[in-house]
């Protein structure tokens, strides 16, 4: 039978793979897994089953409950201190399909979009469905995985339609200053792009909520957010997301969810309807422990010889260099598997410029971390001898 070109070119993911490679063996600890190890809190769940058994059960409007999207309008509005009203939001089903939506409705087939390395690896999947373009600009571990705004303009033609940010970003941790945020902006304007902003890890945040690209002066009518309930509060398998822009856009991207998904689903938006009323003080709390996590793998992957870190500023991940030791993260990562029992992500599916890295997920307890790092430790050892 016939299977598309276009889906027998996309790769399964890399970290699909790797865990299916560590189901083989026993007493494995994953850092592969992009997830909270947070359970949902109690009141979210308990308001979503309340409000399903007094009959939320049914489709929604396609563009979203209108209660959360009142809801959510009323806190964008509070947070970016700029109007984002209920017009200008959609609800996703995750941000992944929030991306998908995105790029089927700003692109046609063979325009381009340009992506900044370190990026998401799933960000190719939705550009190649998309029949889109990407064009990269590498930002590497000197620049402090920040963008140069001249590489990016100096990436534009006159097929590009977007250009696709992530801060905090996955797998860096990097946060983009708001002055390079601001830089970006005028680029997008002066050329009238949409920046399509991903921004699913800002309430993980180290110092201080990241800013977004939408506040920037002017960016209501040239930023796309994309973003989500999952990391914040711990609702990955809820599948809620939402995205905010120009209404005429936001208007487009009804049609795509509609035919693609009819609705997010309906107990999910009232579980991110309660999520959207927990206390500061629980959010920062789950941050505050990601934080944590991720300064004792940077403290002791920094002891390791070969090894390079950039302190992530934000999100639960670390972006090693491990260039000096070897350039086949692939490999690498196999054999730490095979020997130590740990689950590493290899760099190379996050750009071409990342093959001599690794992410690590800090989402497992300290106690584990400190296991998976002594065995990390052990394993490079063994290669410098």
């Amino acid at each position: 039978m016939y299977i598309s070109k276009n889906i027998e070119s996309l790769r399964y993911s890399v970290i699909r793979e790797m865990s299916q490679v560590a189901a083989q063996y026993e007493n494995v600890i994953s850092l592969g897994i992009g997830e909270p190890d947070f359970h949902t809190p109690a009141p979210i769940i308990e308001k979503a089953f309340e409000d399903a058994r007094k009959g939320h059960t049914h489709y929604t409007h396609a563009k979203g409950d209108p209660q959360l999207i009142e809801k959510l309008s009323v806190r964008l509005s509070k947070d970016l201190g700029k109007i984002v009203p209920p017009e200008c939001i959609i609800i996703t089903h995750g941000a992944m399909n929030g991306l998908a939506n995105a790029f089927r409705t700003l692109m046609d087939p063979g325009d381009e979009i340009i992506v900044i390395e370190p990026h998401f690896p799933d960000y190719l999947a939705h550009i190649t469905l998309a029949h889109a373009v990407p064009k990269y600009v590498p930002s590497g571990f000197d620049k402090g995985f920040l963008p140069d705004p001249a590489d990016i303009e100096a990436a534009i033609t006159t097929e590009t339609k977007i250009i696709l940010i992530n801060s905090p970003n996955n797998p860096t941790g990097t946060v983009v200053p708001k002055r390079l945020l601001e830089e970006i902006s005028d680029i997008a304007k002066a050329h009238d792009l949409c920046v399509v902003s991903d921004e699913v890890y800002d309430r993980i945040s180290f110092e201080g909520r990241a800013a977004s690209i939408y506040s920037c002066p002017g960016m209501e009518n040239h930023a796309l957010v994309i973003n989500s309930f999952s990391k914040t509060y711990a609702m990955t398998g809820w599948r809620v997301g939402f995205a905010y822009g120009p209404q005429p856009v936001i208007d487009q991207m009804v049609k795509v969810g509609n035919y693609a998904m009819a609705c997010a689903c309906s107990v999910s938006q009232r579980a991110a309807i309660a999520a959207l009323d927990t206390p500061d003080e629980v959010i920062k709390e789950m941050s505050d422990t990601f934080e944590q996590r991720v300064e004792l793998v940077c403290s002791r992957l920094e002891a390791m010889p070969g090894v390079r870190v950039r302190r992530p500023k934000g999100s639960f991940y670390v972006f090693a260099d491990i260039s000096s030791i070897t350039n086949q993260s692939r490999q690498f990562a196999l054999d730490l598997i095979k020997e130590e029992k740990v689950v590493v992500v290899p760099g190379y599916p996050f750009g071409l410029s990342c093959e001599g890295c690794i992410r690590i997920a800090c989402t497992i307890n300290s106690e584990q971390l400190c296991e998976a790092m002594d065995r990390l430790e052990r394993f490079l050892a063994v290669r410098r001898h």
